[in-house]
């Protein structure tokens, strides 16, 4: 079976170093001995020739914001909805979720309640709690999170699965193929740290902006901090993929992982 990570964005050269760069974990957390997996950095402007006999394809998580207008961008965009068109399964993560979203008829915006850093607690809804790929996940079901971009409507016929305080759209599916999530299954406490540490002048900016909010009165990477030495990554997403026909098994924790989930 042959599957595409669309790579939008780069991890640090520290995260690089313990766990390989985005499309490379990735593979940790989905891949399967015998199966195709190829990287497109669409953020550089590489995507597929062709869409056909892809068996899935997996939109990653970037610094970027899908409401901004360069040209990878659009052909991001272009490119999911020609792939749910033509029926390739789709698994959007972080920014994924939003392109998903923004693509097939959505709409994301920057977060009026400014960044949501940390440790979230999802509260699923009955969709959710039915659906396949949540039913026989952890209670309370908890995500790493780092995003200042949120999706306020999904696209006509998506069904959301799960919500947060601050982050109405975590989990949204759409039909049988479509699976998106706010938060990050593939990075560990220590890759989040790193990833702030990389992008903390960028967002020292950003939280002078009229949009951005402190957390209480603290500042959200030191509060990220914080959260990230009290709870261990603790999503749980079982069968994630099942109905986007990327596994048939149900989750299990990576042995000795930091947070990592991968599917036997």
């Amino acid at each position: 079976m042959r599957f595409g990570i669309l790579k939008a964005g780069t991890a640090s050269r520290r995260t690089q170093a313990r766990l390989g760069d985005v499309d490379a974990m990735f593979r940790t957390l989905l891949a399967r001995p015998g199966e195709q997996w190829e990287t497109f950095d669409v953020e550089h402007g590489q995507f597929p020739a062709r869409l056909h006999g892809f068996a899935g394809l997996v939109v990653t998580g970037s610094p970027a914001a899908v409401f901004d207008d360069p040209p990878w961008i659009r052909r991001l965009l272009d490119t999911i909805r020609a792939a749910h068109a033509a029926e390739v399964p789709l698994l959007g993560i972080c920014f994924g979720l939003q392109a998903c979203a923004q693509a097939l008829g959505g709409e994301v915006v920057r977060n009026p309640a400014g960044w949501d850093i940390g440790m979230a607690t999802l509260d699923l809804s009955e969709a959710g709690r039915r659906h396949p790929a949540l039913s026989q996940a952890p209670q309370p079901l908890r995500i790493l999170e780092t995003h200042s971009d949120i999706a306020v409507r999904t696209p006509p016929g998506a069904v959301v699965l799960a919500s947060s305080p601050r982050t109405p759209v975590e989990i949204f599916a759409l039909g049988e193929r479509v699976l998106c999530l706010q938060g990050h299954p593939e990075m560990d406490n220590a890759m989040v740290s790193e990833l702030l540490e990389k992008r903390a002048q960028l967002g020292q900016r950003e939280l002078e902006a009229p949009h951005a909010r402190l957390m209480g009165n603290q500042h959200p990477f030191e509060l990220h901090e914080q959260s990230a030495r009290r709870e261990q990554h603790a999503l749980g997403v079982y069968d994630l993929c099942r109905k986007l026909e990327l596994r048939s098994e149900v989750c299990r924790r990576r042995e000795g992982g930091a947070g990592l989930w991968r599917f036997p």
